[in-house]
Parts: C-alpha cells; sequence; structure tokens
C-alpha cells in the first residue's frame, strides 16, 4: 500500500484542529447567570430540555433560593434533578415547570445533575456568608423541599405534606414511566416494521448466491432512504431531541453521540443516492440499514433499561403504597367496637388526637397510641422482623405504674405505627403524629435523602463521565483521519464505519449509572429490612467498621429502671437518681455480639454502672471490652479516645515508631485500622453518635439520637448492626461489579470499534453490532443493581453456630477470656494526647477521620465560653475545637453565639439546645 504524505499530514492537520476545538468547546469556562432578588428570595429560571440552560447560576449567600426546571422534554434520563450536596432528588414531570426551593445557602459550589448522573449543572453560591461548604459533600440534610408547579397556572405558596407529596410525586412517576413505555414500544414497532426490508435483503447479500435470493429492487438506494427516512427523524426524534440541544450546552450524552453517528452514516448515504458518482470506487455503498438497525436497538434499550429502572426503587415504591387511603373515625371512646358509631375520613383530613378504629386485617392508618383492645400487629415493614408483636391496652395502665415491677412488659406494647398490618383483633388508638410526622413518612424522607447522596466511590466515575464524550469525539475524529490517510481502500467507507462505530459503541451512560442504580436499590433493601442509611457516603463506610461501642442501658440492655434500695447512698451514686444494675439484656444482643466478634470487630460497652455490674453484663453479653462508670457527657469523650488510639497506633505501625504517646491510650488497646461506630438510643448518646466515625441509632429511641446517626436500626435489634454491615459488603460489591463493567465494556468496545483488530485479523465492527452492544451496556447495568434484591442481609450467624453460653467467661473454646474493664476515673473533660500532637495532619488521617467530616484537634475549654475572634470554641455537639473566623458556621441560642464544626452538629443543637448545653 503505498503512502501519501500529502494525505497524511491534511488529515493529521485536520483532526489536529477539530480536536482543539472539541477541547476549546466543551471545557472552556461557563459564564454564570446571576438570579433575581424579590421579596427576599432569589429565583432562576433553568430550561431542561438536552442540558440544563444556563448550566451554571449565581446566586448570593444567605439568602433563599428558589429554581424554576422548566422541562420541555420527557423521557428517563432528565425526570429527576439531584443535588448531591443538599441530600435532595426533585422529580421533574415533562413538559411542566417544578420548583425547587433551597435555604440561604453558604458560600460554595453545589453541582446538580439528572438522575441518570449523565446532565450536569452549578449552583455557584457567592459571598461572605460561607459555611465550610466546597461542593465536597457537605449535607445539609432535611433543609430543602422540592414542589411541583404546573406550567400555566401557578402553584400555591404552602408546600402540602411530605406524604402527598411522596404519594404525588410517585403517582406522577409512574404515569410518566407507563407513557414513556407506551411511547417507546410504537417506536420500536415502527422502527422494526420499516428497517426489517432493508435489514434482511442486505445479509442474504452476504451469504452465498445472494444475489440470486434477493430481488434487486430491494437494493435500490432510493427505497432504503425511503423507509429509513421515518425511521431517522419520527423513531429517532426523542435520541436527537435530546442529542443536538446536549451538544449546544456543551453536555454532551449518549444521544448526541448517537445523534452524530446516525446523522453522519444517514447523510453518507444519502449523499450516495443523488452523486454516487463523485465518491471513489469501493466507497459507494449506502448504510441505511445500519442507520435504521442502530436507532431501532437504541430505543430498545431504552425501552428495556425503562422497564427494569422500575426494579431499583420498588422497595421505597411499595413502602409510599403502603399508606392507607382511608380511616375509621369515631367520637364514642366506650361503644367504638359499634360499626354505626364510625365513619370514613380520608387519610390527609386525619388530625392528631382522633380516635380511630382499627380492624382485624386492616392498616394502621397512622401512628398513636393504642385506647382499647388487643390486637396481633405485622410491622415488618417497618422493622424488617417478621414476628408479630402484640399491642394491647392493658399495657398502657401497666408502664404507667412502677416500671420495677413490670419489667416484662415492652416499651412499644402500647405505640402503633402506621401502615402496619393488624393480623388480629381490633383496636381504639388515638392518632398522634400524622402527615409527614409518622415514620412511615420519615423514612420515605429519608431513604429519599440518602438516595440523593453520592458514595466516594463514584467521585472517579464522576470525573471520568465528565469528560468522556468529548475524549469519544476526540478518538472519533482521530479513528475517521488515520483510515483515511494510510487505511486499505476503501478508505473512505472504512474511515466512515469505524469513526461511526466509535461514535455509537460508546456508553457514557453506563459510568453515570454504575454507582446510583446500586445505591437506589440498597436503600430500598435496607429499608425494607428496617436499616435507615441517611447516605450513601456512610452506607459505602459501614463496611469498614472495626470497633462497635454501644451504649449499655436501652441499646444492649432493655433500660428497666430499680427502685432505690435502703443500701443505695449517694457516695455510691445510686439512690439519688434511676438504677438499671438489674436491667434485663435485650433479645438479639448476645448474637449480635457473638457475630461481630466471630466477624473480628472489636465490641465496646460504655456503662454508667458500677464495674462489677458492667462487667457482668459485658460477661453475659460477650462484650470485649467495658468502660465502667462514665458520665453521660462522657461518652463522645471516650468514642475520642478510641480514635486517637487508633490513629497514634496506626501512625506508629506506618513509620515504624514506639512512640511514646501510645501509651498514654495504651489501655483502650490496639486497633489500628478500620472505623468506630457508636451504637445509642439516648438523648445523651447524641454527641457520641456525631463524633463516631459511624453513628448507629436505636429506632426505639429518641428522635436527637436518630437525627445525630448515621443509620437507624427500626426495630432497636442489636443485630441491625450486622445488617447494616453486610448491606455495605453487598452494595459495594455490586457497585465494583457495574463500574467494572462499565469501564471494561467501554475500554474494549472502543478500541474495537476503532479497528484495532482489523491489522490482525481484517475484521471491523459493523455499526449495527456497535448499537446493539451500546443499547444492552446500560440495560445490564439495571439488572445487576436489582440482583441486590435477593441479599439476604438479615442473615447474622454465631461461631460454631451457637452463641456464646452465659458461663461468666467470653468467647468460646480455648479464647474464653475476662472482659477488659475500664473505670471512668475523670474529675473533669480533658484529653489524653500530649500538648503539639496533631491527630488531624494528612498522613495520618488520610483514611479514617474523626468526626465523619473534619480533622481537628480537640483542646479543652469551657463550652459556654464566649470566644473573640481568632480564639477557638468547642462544639456543644460533638466537643471538636472550631475556629473562631467570619466563616465559621455558627447559631444564636437565648442571646449567645455557639461555634460548629460543620451543619450537621448546627442542626442537631437547634433541635434541642438544651440537651446539649446541660451536659
Amino acid at each position: 500500500m503505498e503512502l501519501n504524505i500529502f494525505l497524511i499530514a491534511i488529515a493529521a492537520l485536520a483532526a489536529a484542529a477539530l480536536t482543539w476545538l472539541i477541547i476549546r468547546f466543551f471545557f472552556a469556562p461557563q459564564q454564570g447567570t446571576a438570579g433575581t432578588l424579590a421579596n427576599g428570595v432569589q429565583t432562576a429560571t433553568i430550561t431542561v430540555k438536552g442540558g440544563y440552560s444556563p448550566a451554571v447560576v449565581d446566586m448570593q449567600a444567605g439568602t433563599p433560593i428558589t429554581l424554576t426546571f422548566d422541562r420541555q422534554e420527557t423521557g428517563e434520563c432528565t425526570s429527576h434533578v439531584v443535588f448531591g450536596d443538599l441530600a435532595l432528588d426533585a422529580m421533574l414531570p415533562g413538559n411542566a415547570r417544578t420548583d425547587v426551593h433551597l435555604p440561604a445557602l453558604p458560600a460554595g459550589d453545589y453541582p446538580f445533575a439528572c438522575g441518570m448522573n449523565m446532565v450536569h449543572g452549578l449552583l455557584r453560591v457567592t459571598g461572605p456568608e460561607t459555611g465550610g461548604n466546597t461542593g465536597t459533600g457537605h449535607e445539609h440534610t432535611g433543609e430543602v423541599d422540592a414542589r411541583t408547579t404546573p406550567a400555566a397556572p401557578s402553584a400555591p405558596s404552602a408546600s402540602s405534606t411530605l406524604p402527598t407529596d411522596a404519594l404525588a410525586a410517585e403517582r406522577r412517576e409512574s404515569e410518566e414511566r407507563t407513557k414513556e413505555i407506551r411511547q417507546l414500544t410504537k417506536l420500536v414497532a415502527i422502527g422494526t416494521v420499516l428497517t426489517l426490508p432493508v435489514f434482511v435483503p442486505m445479509m442474504l447479500m452476504l451469504a452465498p448466491n445472494g444475489h440470486d435470493i434477493v430481488p434487486m429492487w430491494l437494493m435500490n438506494p432510493w427505497l432504503q432512504a425511503l423507509l429509513i427516512t421515518p425511521v431517522m427523524f419520527y423513531c429517532g426524534a426523542p435520541i436527537h431531541r435530546v442529542g443536538w440541544p446536549a451538544l449546544i450546552h456543551r453536555a454532551p450524552d449518549m444521544n448526541s453521540l448517537v445523534t452524530l453517528g446516525t446523522f453522519a452514516a444517514y447523510l453518507y448515504s444519502l449523499a450516495l443516492c443523488v452523486m454516487s458518482s463523485l465518491f471513489p470506487e469501493g466507497s459507494r455503498e449506502p448504510y441505511f440499514e445500519s442507520v435504521g438497525v442502530v436507532i431501532t436497538l437504541v430505543l430498545v434499550g431504552r425501552l428495556l433499561e425503562t422497564k427494569a429502572r422500575e426494579g431499583t426503587g420498588k422497595a421505597v415504591q411499595s413502602l409510599i403504597r403502603l399508606r392507607p387511603r382511608t380511616a375509621h373515625r369515631t367520637d364514642d371512646a366506650t361503644s367504638w367496637q359499634d360499626p354505626s358509631n364510625a365513619r370514613d375520613i380520608g387519610i390527609d383530613a386525619v388530625r392528631a388526637g382522633d380516635l380511630l378504629v382499627v380492624h382485624a386485617g386492616e392498616r394502621i392508618p397512622v401512628d398513636g397510641e393504642i385506647v382499647a383492645g388487643e390486637a396481633s400487629v405485622d410491622e415488618s415493614m417497618i422493622t424488617g422482623e417478621s414476628k408479630p408483636v402484640v399491642k394491647s391496652a392493658n399495657a398502657t395502665a401497666a408502664t404507667n405504674a412502677s416500671s420495677a415491677t413490670n419489667a416484662d412488659i415492652p416499651a412499644d406494647a402500647t405505640t402503633l405505627t402506621g401502615a402496619t398490618v393488624v393480623l388480629k383483633g381490633d383496636l381504639l388508638m388515638r392518632a398522634t403524629q400524622v402527615g409527614g410526622d409518622t415514620v412511615l413518612a420519615q423514612i420515605i424522607a429519608m431513604v429519599s435523602r440518602a438516595q440523593a447522596t453520592k458514595a466516594p466511590v463514584q467521585k472517579l466515575a464522576d470525573r471520568i463521565a465528565r469528560i468522556f464524550v468529548p475524549a469519544v469525539m476526540i478518538v472519533a475524529v482521530w479513528t475517521f483521519a488515520i483510515w483515511l490517510a494510510i487505511g486499505p481502500e476503501p478508505r473512505l467507507a472504512h474511515a466512515l464505519v469505524t469513526a461511526v462505530s466509535v461514535l455509537i459503541i460508546a456508553c457514557p451512560c453506563a459510568l453515570g449509572l454504575a454507582t446510583p442504580l446500586s445505591v437506589t436499590a440498597a436503600m430500598g433493601l435496607g429499608a425494607t429490612n428496617g436499616v435507615l442509611v441517611t447516605s450513601a457516603k456512610a452506607l459505602e463506610q459501614a463496611r469498614e467498621i472495626r470497633t462497635v461501642v454501644f451504649d449499655k442501658t436501652g441499646t444492649i440492655t432493655r433500660g428497666v429502671v430499680d427502685a432505690p434500695s435502703d443500701g443505695d447512698t449517694p457516695a455510691t451514686g445510686h439512690g439519688t437518681k434511676p438504677s438499671y444494675e438489674h436491667d434485663p439484656v435485650k433479645e438479639g444482643s448476645r448474637e449480635a455480639v457473638a457475630a461481630l466478634r466471630a466477624a473480628g470487630i472489636r465490641t465496646v460497652m460504655l456503662s454508667g454502672d458500677r464495674a462489677e455490674v458492667a462487667a457482668r453484663v459485658a460477661r453475659e453479653v460477650g462484650i470485649d471490652t467495658v468502660i465502667a462508670q462514665v458520665r453521660p457527657d462522657g461518652k463522645a469523650y471516650w468514642i475520642r479516645q478510641l480514635q486517637i488510639a487508633r490513629d497514634l497506633a496506626h501512625a506508629a505501625n506506618d513509620d515504624g515508631r514506639a512512640s511514646a504517646t501510645v501509651s498514654s491510650t495504651s489501655e483502650l488497646g490496639d486497633v489500628a485500622d478500620g472505623l468506630i461506630a457508636m451504637v445509642g438510643d439516648g438523648i445523651n448518646d447524641a454527641p457520641a453518635l456525631a463524633q463516631a466515625d459511624l453513628g448507629i441509632a436505636i429506632g426505639t429511641g429518641t428522635d436527637v439520637a436518630m437525627q445525630s446517626a448515621d443509620v437507624t436500626l427500626m426495630n432497636g435489634d442489636l443485630r441491625g448492626v450486622l445488617k447494616t454491615i453486610n448491606l455495605s459488603n453487598a452494595t459495594m460489591r455490586n457497585i465494583r461489579e457495574n463500574l467494572a463493567w462499565a469501564f471494561g465494556y467501554n475500554v474494549i468496545g472502543i478500541p474495537i470499534a476503532a479497528g484495532v483488530l482489523y491489522p490482525f485479523t481484517g475484521w471491523l465492527l459493523s455499526p449495527m453490532i456497535a448499537g446493539l452492544a451500546m443499547a444492552l451496556s446500560s440495560v445490564c447495568l439495571v439488572l445487576n443493581a436489582n440482583r441486590l434484591h435477593g441479599v439476604r442481609i438479615g442473615d447474622v450467624p454465631a461461631p460454631n453456630g451457637s452463641v456464646p453460653a452465659n458461663d461468666g467467661m467470653t468467647g468460646t473454646g480455648a479464647h474464653r477470656r475476662e472482659p477488659q474493664v475500664i473505670i471512668d476515673e475523670r474529675t473533669e473533660l480533658t484529653h489524653l494526647e500530649p500538648a503539639g500532637t496533631s491527630h488531624g495532619s494528612d498522613d495520618t488521617m488520610s483514611t479514617n477521620s474523626n468526626s465523619k467530616e473534619h480533622h481537628m484537634e480537640m483542646h479543652h475549654m469551657h463550652m459556654n465560653a464566649a470566644p473573640t475572634d481568632g480564639e477557638t470554641a468547642t462544639d456543644p455537639v460533638c466537643g471538636m475545637t472550631v475556629a473562631v473566623t467570619a466563616d465559621a458556621i455558627t447559631r444564636e441560642y437565648d442571646g449567645k453565639t455557639y461555634y460548629f464544626c460543620g451543619e450537621h452538629c448546627a442542626n442537631n443543637f437547634m433541635k434541642a439546645p438544651q440537651v446539649f448545653l446541660e451536659q
């Protein structure tokens, strides 16, 4: 083959010029569009059509924000807008306007993306009121809401309650998905009918004696053009309507690549019909069949994916659908069993304090307390526990008496949870929580926020996805240039086929979907098993837990108070406060601890009881280390000491030095790697839950504890800790599989499409095969994510198939030993690290953070002292030291300013300031 130096030079220069233009077009800085201020609210309208326009919106810090998303298209891709840093996922109905209301945000970058993580935009907040947010994942959970506004009339200013919004959104999404499936089915049918008469003859022509089988009039290029043109412009309209605007908005996606590839092949084929004599010999074959097959296959893939994506969120959708539509209200508490005394009302009309009648086989309409009757209730949809729970009005009177005489009455025997099922018996209940305040509504809200967050593992995929399409376009340009300059004849045909194949086979959606699909499925799986995870980051980190710290009372034990005995004295700490010395161990505690220890996880128990009492409980349960006589305000301190011990040991192991500082925390043992989780249920556990690497709250505990935690166990069973770890392991395994498929598919597929195998095999990838592979790639990811629904995270094995016997020793066999007992003898809160030692440096804290988000040193100072600028203050929630600057996160309460390490602690503080200030 003779090389044409002039042609090579021209092709190289043209490819280089196009490469420069592509890079400049897609990566040049984008000018932001400033919002407008009216009535104390900043507003901006963002058009959603193949991208976000404008893609960058500039707002000022310190003022609430309303973003109106005007979605002028339908389809799965842009049906949601997700603000990952704000844990907000808002549905955007097709051809409608949706208002997304945000609070006054601190300065920083807040990226947002479509639900498939392919279309990206940026909310850029500037101004002096910085809150530490730089767009790196800091979450303002619970502070945002989304409201849908119809396209014509404006919506009322007051937002609906959460369940109504959730149900309406779920209904709209279901209707839109059904409409899309119907439309896609029609387009696939039309595309198939019109493409087969072109595709089948072309395939038959490749067979021996094909010219004798196929009538030549079927090979007429004008007939092919007549059949494929409707496929190109009618069936392909949903692709092109998104693909071209996405290119214009500098946010190209899969649709853009398909649009470019099919338009190139269609125009080439059409040009052949008009002026075939101008094309070189061997380059006069049209590719109409490839155009029709590619568009039809892409639509088939989108149809399959739309149907399959219903499964990823089916767990949460099933929870939403469980909400009853009606309730039986009565005003006669004495004759409530008479059906004539009750009347049916809509569920949204129920108010707190209403008396409601629930019969066997019905769902409890809202949260409440039992007033009369007795029934067996299935609470598995909330707690994941299949065993029915007996609810009785007799328990109400019993729990009002001395708890010392009613140790066998469960704490939740009088409470009723909305949407759970009465299996047997009738009840009269009093509504206590309705609308958005019910447990079901909180679960839906928590899971929705969690699904909107991003796992750290997704960052790499996101960075690659944002440059992926321009990179593919550059590869296609150089592929065309190389084949045209040095390829074999027919050069033009080969150059076109390979360039189009590169454009069509690339699948950026696979990279964008790999993590969100798995997270969505995992959050739903956890919710149906009684494990509520508040963020994708916590879901990813749970598998790294190596130490679990338990609060004793109400967590390991049931929290039954002993009556003071005559022998108790103030000196012993008893007789002046409640005693839990004979507090019974909760069901499942022994199995949970045994399974944790079998998995190589160290267990620690914090107890305010005397050493001998705490040690007895530790032996009974199988705890490794117990810290006794801990003050209520000392739990966060001991979490901090465990973290210090871990970090110092980790640093010493890294550089081989035997640091003297390790000895100061040696009593806590060597935990060189892994995260420290805290499990608690009370108000005084909130600081410790916030301080731990991962906070796990007992769902039967207080709201403050649950708001401070990363995970909530709805049924209070400690076996839920293993469920959380199992869920994390299963999710990360699924994410790794998805990422491997996404990366592997593109890394292998694109070079093959470019023709790297041709010199060795003489084989080129057909655009039709490329289209089929691309169409099925995302479907494979969706199907793999749906496999999570079959994972059994509730399996909690015990060592050797048994639990530790209550024989006064922990462990089994030759490894039985007494628990290590540490007595909290501090007279004031001090910290063990020596002066000048930093535990927040990058070298020692690169993988283990002390407070989930921030790496700071802790110093002892009075919590309520009023610092001046340049000094430091102590976060009253987690005890972290905060620099007093203009950028500090602050809250005002009772005339004083309090400083916080992050919005998470600040929000928890404002829910119950006295709880944290009294410690």
